[in-house]
């Protein structure tokens, strides 16, 4: 898979810190793009990103901002715009888990996990998206999940979140493409990184039985399949949502 030259544009990564984000801000700055993440919260893990990114020979900055809140949102674009003079490609990796069912989830559990996965997706590339038409176009790529595809009992409202970013990426797509904007998304399966995945190992287990390739995926193969999709071989790929699930959406699988 062609993962593209992005030698001279700038990527913006939400949530790009740990994880897969850091692998895609990683695979993003290798192939010759300039970082800009955007983070809430972890300022030590930011820095130790930016830091990590800088003596490797990139340039990268990290801003922070609650993702949901548009006038900090719009500040920090405003920032990166000073700062590198355009913005060519976004991920929106941030998220935020839930659990619990529906008949017990509080509306505010409900409204922070909603706020975080799709408002907050929402808020970042419309911002982004209007430095981009000015520019002539660019990429974005949302990040869904496999529990985008599939209900679980327990999911609470991070299913349905999830499932939102799926239509929100092809209505992006429809409407933005005239501007030259690209707009697609990945749904990773299993992946073993720093998450209560990996905490809570026989789940994981369970899981990854029953997938087809029988293994959990590489927060790296995320961000592989990511950078195809921002990169020119993919220049005729728009409102796609591309499973990285070790063919988990090929099956029906329910953990206990």
């Amino acid at each position: 898979m062609n993962q593209g030259d992005f030698t001279g544009r700038v990527a913006l990564v939400t949530g790009g810190s740990k994880g897969i984000g850091r692998a895609i801000s990683l695979a993003l700055a290798q192939a010759g793009a300039d970082i800009a993440l955007l983070l809430h919260g972890d300022r030590a893990a930011g820095e130790r990103t930016v830091q990590e990114l800088r003596e490797r020979g990139h340039r990268a900055q990290a801003w922070y901002a609650d993702i949901a809140d548009r006038a900090q949102v719009a500040g920090a674009i405003e920032a990166m715009c000073a700062r590198y003079g355009r913005i060519d490609m976004l991920v929106n990796n941030a998220g935020a888990n839930g659990s619990g069912d529906l008949l017990s989830v509080a509306d505010d559990e409900w409204q922070r996990v909603i706020q975080v996965n799709l408002t907050g997706s929402f808020v970042v590339a419309t911002e982004t998206a209007k430095v981009m038409r000015a520019r002539g176009g660019g990429g974005i790529v949302n990040i869904a999940g496999a529990s985008a595809h599939r209900c679980y009992p327990g999911a609470g409202a991070y299913g349905p979140a999830k499932a939102a970013i799926i239509n929100l990426t092809r209505q992006m797509a429809v409407e933005w493409a005239p501007y030259g904007i690209r707009v697609n998304g990945v749904s990773p399966g299993p992946v073993r990184e720093d998450t209560p995945w990996q905490q809570h190992e026989p789940a994981l287990a369970a899981e990854v039985a029953r997938l087809p390739l029988r293994r959990a995926g590489l927060p790296e193969e995320i961000a592989g399949a990511v950078a195809y999709l921002l990169s020119d071989s993919a220049a005729y790929i728009t409102g796609h949502m591309l499973a990285v699930d070790g063919g988990a959406h090929c099956t029906w699988y329910m953990t206990a």
